[in-house]
């Protein structure tokens, strides 16, 4: 694959500048699960006085690859650098030093002569009781804004509404039936979702359309009940139950509304 090709080729070429205390990949491929559609997550470790050399040749490094079309400058765990090739793949270079390495993922280690990543122990993408709660209690207050948009009848604005609600649900179903990497929300959820769930969760994305509301938001609420029974007392017990389904209830009404007015 292209992936497996562009590692090779930058990893060659940083390698020889001999800039680096050690390269390692995460993402899809350190956890093998990259097909063809992946991106590729290249770390490299630096001591921070090579950082300004290493930093200033990222793109001599990465077009040993091949022509970059477009690319810019990120700084989410590290400096970094989000590019695309003429050919499409996807490819974040990220600079790190030991001291703002993130223990987070799986990694794959292609480089490290000290043994400097020896100790690497994967944190898993865990959200805290008191998080998951804090999404479902946010998810109903979007409720209370999705039903004030839609009986103002600025139905492009409540459709994205329906998609924030949906993507607060996305991270408690993670949590739900993916526990450790509940951060993740939606990414893949689909291989982690029972097929009755995943088929009802859809069905939802689909009716969040301005054309269909508010039936998308209706069974998103559903979806939310079913949840709610679901969770565990530790983290149910710290959500405003009550504020929901006076939620529930009014976006309920919306439905015999709208039939009213057509």
């Amino acid at each position: 694959m292209k992936q497996e090709e562009a590692v090779k080729k930058v990893y060659a070429k940083i390698i020889k500048d001999k800039l680096v205390k050690a390269v390692f990949l995460k993402g899809s491929i350190a956890r093998g699960e990259c097909d063809e559609y992946s991106d590729v997550d290249f770390y490299c470790m630096v001591e921070e006085d090579k950082k300004g050399e290493f930093l200033s040749k990222r793109i001599e490094y990465l077009e040993a690859y091949k022509t970059i079309i477009y690319y810019t400058n990120e700084d989410f765990v590290g400096p970094q650098i989000v590019a695309v090739f003429e050919d499409g793949l996807h490819f974040d270079l990220y600079t790190v030093t030991r001291e703002s390495l993130h223990c987070t993922d799986e990694v794959k280690v292609l480089y490290d002569p000290e043994g400097l990543l020896k100790n690497y122990k994967n944190e898993k993408f865990l959200l805290s009781n008191e998080e998951i709660a804090k999404y479902f209690d946010e998810a109903t207050f979007m409720l209370l804004e999705f039903e004030a948009a839609y009986m103002r009848n600025d139905l492009v604005w409540a459709s994205r509404l329906g998609s924030h609600i949906s993507g607060y649900l996305s991270v408690i179903l993670r949590y739900i039936y993916d526990k450790d990497n509940a951060q993740l929300g939606l990414k893949r959820l689909y291989k982690k979702m029972d097929s009755s769930m995943y088929e009802k969760y859809k069905k939802a994305m689909d009716l969040i359309g301005p054309s269909y509301l508010p039936d998308g938001v209706i069974l998103l609420c559903e979806i939310a009940e079913e949840v709610l029974e679901k969770l565990p007392e530790e983290i149910s017990g710290k959500i405003n139950k009550k504020f929901f389904y006076f939620m529930f209830r009014n976006i309920k009404l919306l439905r015999s509304k709208s039939i009213l007015e057509h």
